[in-house]
């Protein structure tokens, strides 16, 4: 058998994935968390090899894109890359060698996606990927989304873009909606620097989605959107959320699903906490300063 490289999905959503994390700071040793939009952040892999040979000179290519269901190569920036050498049967951890300064574009928000190129993989990817090549996790075991974003509670609605693109040579229709509720695994939770939090037994969110950028106050916006987008473009939507104080250490969960006759294409996981000033003061910062 091959090598076979994989960068782990998360549960049960793709992009969940766990083997992304970001450190905040200027140790990449340091603690993972939340990244810090407007100063350097660094970037890690796992990357793992379950086959019979070894794979040596493994890079892992790492990107960053607006929040969005699906992602195309020319939709995605690259950061940089991490080098690795696999045995068979082997799991390393890789540092991106260029660390990512988070824009403030959208407040900070971005996903991050990571990709590995190895000698002898059993499924090799292009390489490089060509322009409008779709990232899709779900279809390449070396392909890992993290559409993860941690938002601080508020009482005041605040808006929160999402890209909807359409790949080069075809027109997209499709329909987001938001599903709230449920949990995350703990080894996510780690990397985000939420060790130990649960999910909020009552958490009292308000969401909606829109296609203009509006507040709407008690009326927040619609929870299902259909969106059409013409071929090679994209458009914004926005997502109006709310939240009530949450209790201390727990945390409240919202996604928004971008689906094409039922069946899921992508999407985004909204985090909700309430940091106050006697806990994860490392962590504490306002919207604008947070990103995923």
């Amino acid at each position: 058998m091959p090598a076979h490289l994989i960068i782990e999905d998360g549960q049960p959503w793709w992009w969940d994935s766990a083997d992304i994390w970001v450190v905040p700071g200027n140790d990449p040793n340091g603690p993972p968390g939340a990244p810090i939009v407007g100063v350097s952040n660094y970037l890690w892999g796992r990357v793992h090899n379950t086959g019979n040979s070894a794979s040596n000179g493994v890079r892992v290519d790492f990107y960053w894109a607006d929040p969005s269901g699906q992602i195309a190569v020319g939709a995605a920036t690259p950061i940089g890359s991490a080098f690795a050498d696999l045995a068979p049967g082997a799991t390393q951890e890789v540092l991106c060698l260029v660390p990512w300064v988070p824009v403030i574009v959208n407040g900070g928000h971005e996903c991050l996606l990571a990709v590995a190129h190895g000698a002898g993989d059993i499924n090799p990817l292009p390489d490089p990927l060509p322009n409008g090549f779709p990232f899709q996790p779900t279809l390449h075991e070396q392909i890992a989304q993290r559409n993860v974003t941690v938002v601080l509670a508020a009482r005041r609605a605040q808006l929160l873009t999402i890209a909807v693109a359409a790949l080069p040579r075809e027109a997209k229709q499709v329909e987001l909606h938001i599903d709230q509720g449920g949990e995350l695994p703990e080894r996510l939770l780690a990397t985000l620097g939420l060790d130990k939090w649960q999910p909020a037994k009552e958490a009292r969110l308000a969401a909606g989605l829109a296609r203009t950028p509006h507040c709407n106050g008690d009326g927040p916006g619609e929870q299902k959107l259909e969106v059409e987008v013409p071929r090679g473009q994209a458009v914004p939507v926005y997502l109006s959320l709310r939240a009530e104080a949450l209790p201390r250490g727990q945390y409240a969960l919202l996604r928004v699903l971008e689906t094409r006759d039922g069946k899921v294409l992508g999407g985004i996981t909204y985090i909700v906490v309430d940091l106050d000033q006697d806990q994860g003061k490392d962590q504490q910062h306002s919207p604008e300063e947070q990103a995923s």
